[in-house]
């Protein structure tokens, strides 16, 4: 779920048909994992009462999966705000997620891992910088105030967990960028984009301190205040799994625009640019963490072969990790039954649908498995997956614009990408 703004919510359980559907445990059993994520989420337990809880509905759906032998693990808040009676700004919010957090434990005590907020670096630049979604601000403050929010939420959420379940598990989830400087002028922004990559994992496990290159930053024009650095501090809540999720337009080309102000476009479509690979950064950040690490979210918005071609992708890179010592623990296919309008960030309602390892059905629809549920069964049994060699649109020359171009676009308001859904016959 995703707050766009004071009115708008999409809910892409529904829009797929996901929270209605029967049979849903038993596609994603017939796959072989081990393991799945699962939506609790606050916004659709609570309803517009951030305090009144009904798990009828998620109950169903885990039960279902723990009857097949699938390991859920549960999200309780993904690129929301929770109920309407909150928001990522509020005072209360860490403690109202707490209850939360306390009250879905109870519910599930059987459940081992958690994911208490999903992705909250990029729910909150998305949020507070880009004012793409609620509370569409576009503020450092507000950045400040959202990351503190959600660290001391998740921080207070697995100290409740713990209380139940002394051995549960925290897996956080985060966006992995990369960011390329385009000249000389953006150098020392990149720098600390760079840094920023980690922020999340960082503050909830306690790791920024005085000497931590974004310290000064998150004081001067952030606002947060030392007693919330001491806080978060004294709180820290190591992960016990980072899964980092990767996509083409997650790597970043960064340059100096005419005005002086520096821009971005997504690095896959400047010429010179290499090709988006996961390995590089997974080591980086295996590096600079040193923590388990997964890839979370595999998905790329393509036909099935390309979507194969990107599994596969990922995972001989996670293999090859593991041959290399790198702790990588796990590969997670996503969309499983699809998304939608997701090329725009779920700003229109384009009805731009998006197959994942079953096709989109909606709700009145049967999902049916594609080339990619067939892979992944490949996977999961331990085998290697064929590509047939198709190659992806990732790696094609079509994709190159030139920066003007991508800027051009960018400003008229067209999605990032959309020339090469546009020119691709097999997305018509």
């Amino acid at each position: 779920m995703a707050r766009i703004d004071a009115l708008t919510v999409r809910d892409q359980l529904a829009e797929t048909g996901h929270d209605v559907r029967l049979g849903d445990a038993e596609r994603i059993a017939a796959l072989g994992v081990q393991a799945t994520r699962v939506p609790v989420l606050w916004e659709r337990v609570a309803g517009d009462d951030a305090r009144s809880f009904d798990f009828a509905e998620p109950a169903l759906r885990l039960a279902a999966l723990r009857a097949l032998g699938v390991e859920p693990i549960v999200t309780l808040l993904h690129h929301g705000s929770g109920p309407r009676s909150t928001d990522l700004l509020d005072p209360e919010f860490p403690a109202l997620f707490a209850a939360y957090a306390d009250a879905a434990v109870r519910a599930f005590p059987w459940v081992r891992r958690w994911t208490p907020i999903n992705e909250p670096l990029t729910t909150a630049r998305f949020s507070t910088l880009y004012g793409v979604w609620y509370p569409n601000v576009r503020d450092d403050r507000a950045f400040g105030r959202a990351m503190v929010n959600q660290t001391l939420a998740q921080q207070a959420a697995m100290r409740r967990i713990r209380r139940i379940v002394p051995d549960a598990e925290f897996v956080l989830t985060e966006d992995l960028q990369r960011f390329s400087a385009g000249d000389d002028g953006v150098g020392a922004y990149v720098n600390f984009l760079r840094e920023r990559t980690f922020l999340s994992v960082e503050l909830v496990a306690g790791r920024v301190d005085e000497g931590h290159p974004l310290a000064a930053f998150l004081r001067e024009r952030c606002g947060v205040s030392d007693a919330e650095l001491g806080a978060m501090q004294r709180g820290a809540t190591v992960p016990d799994l980072v899964a980092f999720n990767h996509y083409p337009h997650s790597e970043r080309y960064v340059f100096s625009g005419d005005d002086g102000i520096a821009g971005d476009v997504p690095a896959v479509y400047v010429a010179g640019e290499p090709t988006p690979r996961v390995a590089p950064l997974l080591r980086a950040a295996a590096a600079r963490l040193r923590l388990p690490l997964a890839i979370g979210e595999v998905h790329v918005n393509a036909p099935a072969g390309e979507r194969v071609r990107w599994l596969a992708q990922h995972l001989d890179d996670a293999r090859s990790l593991r041959a290399d010592g790198v702790d990588v623990r796990a590969v997670g296919a996503w969309a499983a039954f699809g998304m939608i309008d997701w090329h725009s960030l779920l700003r229109t309602r384009a009805r731009v649908i998006e197959d994942g390892i079953y096709t989109f059905a909606g709700p009145n629809g049967r999902p049916e498995p594609t080339a990619v549920a067939d892979a992944l069964r490949i996977a999961a049994a331990g085998g290697a997956i064929d590509d047939c060699g198709v190659r992806g649109w990732w790696e094609r020359d079509d994709r190159l614009r030139d920066v003007a171009a991508l800027v051009a676009m960018r400003d008229a308001g067209i999605p990032e990408g959309e020339h090469v859904r546009i020119v691709d016959e097999a997305f018509a």
